[in-house]
């Protein structure tokens, strides 16, 4: 694989990360950096994990991931979206929140899930240590800079937009959840 290549993918799988960190992150007002590079390191090592892991584990998992992956993440993003749809409708300041560490592990094991499925398909490509290594760092390197500038933009949507915003951050994470199964 080339360098381009393995920061293409790196960026595909940070994709719902960023997405999911900035639906997720309506609640929280304003966040300080710290906070902000916790919650995404969380994202960032899940992802890295899931796709080494997948690596590791070759083709002998790929069949019993693929066939529950989506569900397992459907039922995760399903239960934060609804959370946050509820507090939003109520008007209630407790929510779906990042910070809290069972939301954020629960965010970002929905989001990595398919990076098991793609671990594995590079340990059927014959990909290396070298480069796994190559791209497990670099796919947490960059799910750490999407999940930080979704915290960012959500947290700062929130601020503006308020309850509204939680209802769509709410839409957002169910249809990530549903999406697998429309396309």
């Amino acid at each position: 694989m080339t360098f381009v290549e393995i920061i293409l993918l790196s960026v595909s799988l940070s994709a719902d990360s960023f997405v999911v960190s900035m639906g997720g992150s309506v609640t929280l007002g304003r966040v300080d950096f710290g906070k902000t590079i916790r919650a995404a390191s969380v994202f960032g090592i899940v992802q890295a994990a899931c796709l080494f892991t997948g690596w590791i584990s070759g083709y002998s998992v790929v069949a019993y991931i693929s066939r529950f992956a989506h569900y397992i993440a459907l039922a995760v993003l399903g239960y934060l979206g609804i959370s946050m749809i509820a507090a939003g409708v109520r008007d209630s300041s407790e929510s779906v929140n990042l910070c809290g560490f069972r939301n954020l592990v629960l965010a970002a094991v929905a989001t990595s899930i398919d990076a098991v499925a793609v671990g594995v398909s590079l340990a059927m490509g014959d990909m290396g240590w070298r480069d796994a290594g190559m791209v497990t760092v670099l796919t947490f390197a960059v799910t750490v800079i999407f999940s930080s500038l979704g915290i960012t933009l959500g947290a700062a949507s929130g601020r503006v937009f308020g309850n509204a915003a939680r209802i769509v951050g709410g839409i957002v994470l169910i249809f990530i959840g549903i999406r697998p199964f429309l396309f």
